[in-house]
């Protein structure tokens, strides 16, 4: 995958998946992989490389992180394609 820099300059490195989707761990997790079925919970932040938006979305404006189980069918899946894996294009 492609690596390049977020349009504001805030550290993170950007992951090119093969389709286009960019994406960086500001932190990452600890612990044991998780599988289908497992309660997760993560803080994500959604914002524009282009930087026409600098924040769409963030959980930390809630102040409670996002919580569902894997593969329950609740989420998006491109976020359950992030946290379980998906080859070479996502951790």
């Amino acid at each position: 995958p492609e690596i390049s820099l977020a349009a504001k300059n805030n550290g993170l490195e950007l992951t090119t998946t093969s389709s286009g989707l960019k994406w960086a761990d500001a932190k990452v997790g600890t612990g044991q992989p998780v599988t289908k079925g497992t309660k997760t919970s993560i803080d994500y932040s959604m914002a524009s490389t282009a930087g026409r938006f600098p924040s769409i979305y963030t959980t930390k404006d809630k102040g409670t992180p996002y919580r569902w189980t894997l593969g329950d069918g609740s989420t998006i899946e491109g976020i359950e394609r992030a946290i379980l894996g998906d080859g070479d294009d996502l951790p």
